[in-house]
């Protein structure tokens, strides 16, 4: 299967967050974790692997970062979607290594919220949810106010049955890229980023 790196990937995790095709590809080959998702013909791989510390530094810290790489089968072809580094005290938050809940993790910290029917949330996995439209536009809104840069993965579906119309949601996130990008650069949105990430009241 060849591994094919998207336009999404390329202009945002390579260009904005530095996330080179090297660390995805050993990642691929060589993960310490994967997991799949299998619906309706959508085939969703995502990946997770322990970082070397690149910079040769014999900070512990830098060595227990993790990559997360999301990827979608197309036809022959491994397409990767997006890839994010997790810095450790996220992964030692999260409790887990297993790439899905990492995922999670890094949403529900510099996720936007997004809201499928009435269900309202940073982080969907494998849901089914009753809208009121087909529409994918009026079915699911991001709630992004002060029009932050974002990136985002909606592997959503629209379905119909005699009950009405619903979301099949494999994996819905958006990601806050400037919050997400200033933590990884360890500036000082870190803390803006940690404070703006806590549930909603």
């Amino acid at each position: 299967m060849a591994t094919v790196y998207t336009e999404l990937f390329q202009k945002e995790c390579e260009g904005r967050f530095g996330i080179t095709k090297d660390v995805v590809r050993d990642a691929i080959a060589q993960p310490d974790k994967e997991q799949r998702l299998q619906s309706q013909g959508l085939t969703l791989i995502l990946y997770s692997k322990k970082m070397a510390d690149a910079a040769g530094s014999s900070d512990d810290n830098a060595g227990g970062d993790y990559l997360v790489v999301n990827t979608h089968v197309q036809g022959q072809d491994l397409m990767v979607d997006l890839a994010f580094r997790l810095k450790k005290e996220l992964v030692d938050e999260a409790k887990t290594t297993l790439p899905f809940p990492l995922m999670q993790a890094l949403a529900l910290r510099f996720g936007l919220p997004v809201k499928v029917g009435e269900r309202e949330t940073k982080f969907l996995y494998n849901e089914v949810i009753p809208v009121a439209s087909k529409d994918i536009r009026q079915a699911m809104r991001i709630s992004n106010p002060e029009g932050r840069p974002m990136v985002s993965a909606i592997w959503m579906r629209m379905l119909q049955n005699n009950m009405g119309f619903l979301a099949q949601c494999a994996l819905v996130f958006c990601i806050n890229a400037q919050a997400y990008a200033e933590w990884l650069a360890g500036g000082a949105g870190t803390t803006a980023a940690a404070a703006s990430a806590r549930p909603q009241q």
